[in-house]
């Protein structure tokens, strides 16, 4: 099993069904708290836009997933 850094998932949505969450932040360095989140309360709040990790690192990481061929609703 490859551990990934960027993609985390995949996870049930009642809403959106079977979904795939990639993140461009380290985790929960965000500029809300929301109680449904699920990564949990944000430990680190952030209200500067900053780059955390190479874009193409992350599309990269995203893509490699997606060979799989996983059965998702959404990413």
């Amino acid at each position: 099993m490859n551990n990934y850094r960027y993609v985390f998932g995949p996870l049930p949505s009642r809403r959106m069904g079977l979904s795939l969450s990639v993140s461009p932040i380290p985790q929960k360095y965000c500029n809300y708290s929301c109680v449904y989140c699920q990564l949990g309360r944000t430990r680190q709040m952030k209200h500067r836009r900053e780059a955390y990790y190479p874009v193409e690192e992350i599309l990269a990481e995203a893509k490699d997933y997606l060979r799989g061929s996983p059965q998702l609703d959404v990413v």
